[in-house]
């Protein structure tokens, strides 16, 4: 081989590996356009759906049924149109049974959210919260866990509650360990 053919070798390459490194900057740079925080939007959507699971969990948990129109109220800026009218319904129905009892849910506190499923406009969201409910019955506060499963749309940019259902506890026991057997060494009992 000779001098000047493994000087075109070298050429050749070095143009090669130029262009491959420009074909790879401008697909980075179409990337940056299409997404210019440099993510999958993903996280950014997931950060917004426990945002708004938050939300839902502390209105939700906090209410005054002689205060039934404020309550729905409140609410409806957080779930879907549709969604929004069976709530309506529902709390209507159960605010009236619960109406003599002056029943209130306050101090809601959220101990934890986390996504369960995400698409790009759907998400399911699971809401730990805790909350004090006071009646004629118990005028003292009494602390209530709550565990919602939560479903959310993405309409015009926005999640909102499409649905929830309470998750109900999951009790774990434990399992006793029978006690271990003392092995026999080299036969002898």
């Amino acid at each position: 081989m000779t001098e000047r053919s493994s000087r075109s070798r070298v050429i050749a390459l070095l143009v090669v590996a130029t262009a491959f490194g420009v074909v790879l900057s401008v697909i980075g740079g179409v990337l940056l356009l299409l997404d210019p925080s440099g993510s999958d939007g993903d996280s950014e959507d997931r950060n917004e759906v426990i945002s708004r699971a938050n939300d839902f969990a502390i209105a939700n948990n906090t209410y005054d049924v002689l205060e039934l129109a404020e309550y729905q109220k409140r609410l409806k800026g957080l779930l879907t149109p549709a969604y929004d009218k069976q709530f309506v319904k529902i709390t209507d129905a159960v605010f009236k049974a619960l109406e003599s009892k002056k029943q209130k849910s306050g101090d809601a506190k959220v101990l934890g959210a986390a996504v369960d499923s995400i698409d790009k406009d759907s998400a399911v969201a699971i809401v730990a919260v805790d909350a004090k409910i006071t009646n004629t019955d118990n005028e003292a506060a009494v602390l209530r866990h709550f565990r919602w499963k939560v479903s959310f749309v993405k309409s015009k940019g926005e999640w909102l509650v499409s649905a929830f259902e309470s998750v109900a506890p999951v009790q774990a026991e434990a399992t006793p360990v029978p006690p271990a057997t003392p092995s026999t060494e080299g036969g002898a009992e």
